[in-house]
């Protein structure tokens, strides 16, 4: 999955959390619908097969904009591991004050 493209989610149509059942389902009714698109099946592929990895599930259900609205029990552990992803890759970013000019 590309930080810059569609999240896998995006891609098969579905929503964060959706199970392997409802990915296998929009997988194969996106196959059909893709029949002569070979660029579209390979996306197709690679969505599915990132959310069957736990780890990639993780980042794409981060890395997916939210629907509207969400239940509150929901958006709270998003929110929550949203949380704990950003304090495990906020060491990794550079300093903001790195790309101020400097003067003179």
């Amino acid at each position: 999955m590309s930080m810059f493209g569609d999240s896998p989610y995006e891609v098969l149509g579905l929503e964060v959390g959706a199970s392997w059942a409802d990915v296998q389902a929009a997988y194969r009714q996106g196959l059909k619908a893709a029949q002569r698109d070979r660029e579209l099946r390979d996306r197709l592929s690679r969505a599915r097969n990132a959310l069957s990895r736990p780890g990639e599930r993780r980042v794409a259900e981060l890395l997916t904009p939210l629907p509207g609205t969400l239940p509150s029990d929901a958006s709270s552990a998003l929110l929550a591991e949203a949380r704990r992803h950003m304090a495990r890759v906020a060491p990794l970013m550079p300093d903001p004050t790195s790309f101020v000019p400097s003067p003179g």
